[in-house]
């Protein structure tokens, strides 16, 4: 059973004081000021006491008045100018309210509000990823837009010292709106995909305020004397190296949730990390905990349900990816009313940190929400997740949690599995090797030939994506059963490389004939060379090569191949192959980092291989790209021609 934080009372003594607004340095407010969490168009959460609140002139008076209730409840600011006055909000309605504010001869009326269920939507990239850019949700542009939806966006800001107000930013609108192209456009797909999702279900209005900005870390998203007050956390923003963000923790809680603190929330939905896992992934689970139990007391309310997308595999180093994944799930198992939400399947392209389709990740959202919180009989929404194992001889059986029926699993083979010995050279590791798996019910039984005597198993615990499924869909949630940082997973499975034999036309005297191993320069003009980071199942193969020019485009070639099979190129980034996966069907294998090394020895960057099938005598064009690390071919054989 999950357990209530312990620090409740130490954050409460943090968060009971409204009048923080004394250490912004900003100026007392003059006259009647109304915040853009109070506007036109919003919806108030339904069956709840809220408030409406904002600043005004110290000690000077101030009366909302609300058409649903009829006589004025009246508030004194305080002495930073704050007023809040609490208000009784019914059951919901798609009938529009006023409310009046009044304070001296300053009268502002609010219109066409709505009562329903209200979320927050925050994190970093994956959840600010807007509409527009989102494959499968771009379409509802230009569709009906629903009305019932209301959309709130902070705006991708940030502030040194608590804001009074969203801060404003050219060209954005910060203030409620009612769902319309040009707002939905720009909001967050995830959140949207969410709230349109619950509205069809409850058919009651729903308000999402989309908090979340790009490439941040949880520590920026929580309260300065929280973290003042909580030494792990304060050390662990020393880890933060990052050139925007080092030494700015807090910076998005001002701009983004201090200005909102008052409104009342019927959840969150959370999807960042991304950037912690540079820092410290393993004390990102009281980081995250911490920051999510502030939270329930900036909103008062200690229930406030917390859902969490687990990041997608990645282009990680070792396991510390698989930390921050590992950090996630601890967090929404300890906490009462949260939960995780598995994402191993989400991945159009392998490694990409984007998914660019987030419509089930947004269906897995609500359905968490619809079971969890609202009671709905929605089926399972929670995904399959490690119990615990049972040595069986050479072999390993594991329990899981959550499997209503039975496993099911996509391709033939199963993915994911390492079984761990002893590690010869140190008896403190273990050693992990690539092993099979057979879905027995609601277990799975996983052996290896290289391995007699298991010690552990685990799934996905690196950058590798995983294919075990329950029978009604859900993923597998990525697991270890030891507790070894020491230990290291093994380079993730790869199928069989194609051996055929291409013929490459390019520009002449542009690409260098070598071989694909340890040693072999990467670069003919630099001293770089491959270095034991590679995947050997690709060792001896043909390699062309290219000189490393900054700003300097590749010139790419013409690839024939000489049987039915797979052609490879060897690509800098994800962003390289992004570019020709949906046109061209490049598609990378994150399974196949390769490192280069200096002559001090250091490693540096990383290059994988992404792979296109062809028919036999079938042509097609090297990607180009804007990458002076260029674009490798690599085959079993090469025949190069060059042109003029």
């Amino acid at each position: 059973m999950k357990k209530l934080t312990r620090f409740f009372a130490v954050v409460a003594a943090l968060l009971l004081s409204t009048t923080t607004l004394s250490a912004q340095e900003q100026e007392l407010p003059k006259s009647l000021e109304i915040p853009s969490a109070i506007g036109d168009n919003m919806v108030l959460q339904q069956n709840s006491t809220v408030n409406i609140w904002g600043y005004a002139k110290p000690k000077a008076k101030v009366t909302v008045t609300c058409s649903w209730i009829g006589k004025g409840t009246s508030a004194k600011a305080d002495a930073e100018g704050l007023w809040v006055v609490p208000v009784a909000v019914p059951k919901a309605s798609f009938d529009p309210q006023t409310i009046t504010i009044k304070c001296g001869k300053d009268i502002r009326t609010l219109s066409n509000i709505l009562f329903g269920e209200v979320w927050l939507c925050s994190g970093q990239s994956n959840m600010e990823w807007p509409v527009k850019k989102t494959l499968d949700m771009k379409g509802e542009l230009s569709g009906q837009m629903n009305t019932a939806i209301r959309l709130l966006c902070t705006g991708r800001i940030s502030a040194e010292t608590p804001q009074r107000d969203i801060p404003a930013q050219e060209g954005k609108n910060t203030k409620w709106a009612v769902c319309n192209p040009t707002d939905l456009a720009e909001f967050s797909a995830v959140g949207y995909g969410f709230g349109k999702e619950l509205q069809e279900a409850l058919n009651v209005p729903i308000g999402l305020v989309d908090a979340s900005y790009g490439g941040t870390f949880v520590e920026g998203w929580t309260k300065k004397e929280v973290i003042d007050a909580d030494p792990k956390i304060a050390k662990d923003c020393t880890k933060i190296k990052h050139k925007k963000w080092a030494g700015k923790e807090s910076h998005l809680y001002n701009a983004n949730i201090y200005p909102i603190r008052h409104n009342t929330f019927a959840g969150v939905i959370w999807y960042q990390g991304c950037a912690n896992v540079a820092s410290s992934p393993r004390g990102y689970a009281h980081s995250l905990e911490v920051m999510i139990n502030s939270w329930r007391e900036e909103f008062r309310n200690p229930e406030l349900p917390f859902y969490i997308v687990q990041l997608v595999p990645h282009t990680y180093a070792g396991i510390k990816g698989a930390q921050l994944r590992e950090s996630q799930e601890k967090v929404a198992k300890k906490l009462d009313h949260c939960e995780i939400v598995g994402t191993m399947d989400q991945l159009d392209i392998p490694g990409d940190i984007h998914p660019r389709y987030k419509k089930d990740i947004a269906h897995r959202l609500a359905q968490c929400a619809l079971g969890e919180h609202y009671g709905k009989e929605v089926g399972t929404f929670r995904s399959p997740s490690y119990n615990s194992i049972v040595v069986e001889g050479n072999a390993i059986r594991i329990k899981l949690n959550h499997v209503p029926t039975s496993l099911t699993h996509k391709g033939e083979f199963i993915n994911g599995f390492q079984l761990g010995v002893t590690d010869p050279a140190n008896e403190k590791r273990l050693q992990f090797f690539v092993a099979e798996a057979i879905l027995d019910g609601k277990d799975i039984i996983v052996y290896s030939e290289k391995v007699k005597v298991p010690k552990a198993v685990r799934y996905c615990f690196n950058e590798d994506v995983g294919n075990v499924f329950s029978a009604e869909g859900l993923p597998l949630l990525p697991f270890r059963s030891d507790k070894s940082n020491a230990s290291l997973s093994a380079r993730p499975h790869i199928d069989e490389p194609s051996d055929i034999a291409i013929t490459v036309e390019a520009k002449k005297g542009y690409y260098t004939m070598s071989e694909f191993k340890q040693g072999a320069h990467m670069w003919p003009n630099l001293k770089q060379k491959l270095s034991d980071v590679y995947p050997k199942e690709f060792e001896g193969f043909k390699m062309l090569t290219a000189n490393s020019l900054k700003k300097h485009k590749t010139a790419g070639g013409k690839v024939t191949a000489q049987g039915k099979g797979r052609i490879y190129c060897l690509a800098r980034n994800t962003a390289d192959i992004r570019k020709y996966h949906d046109k061209h069907g490049w598609k990378l294998i994150i399974a196949t980092e390769t490192r280069a090394v200096k002559p001090d020895g250091n490693k540096i960057g990383a290059q994988y291989i992404a792979y296109r099938d062809v028919e036999a005598g079938e042509t097609v064009n090297l990607p180009r790209v804007n990458d002076h690390y260029s674009l490798f071919v690599l085959a079993k054989d090469i025949k190069l021609v060059e042109v003029e």
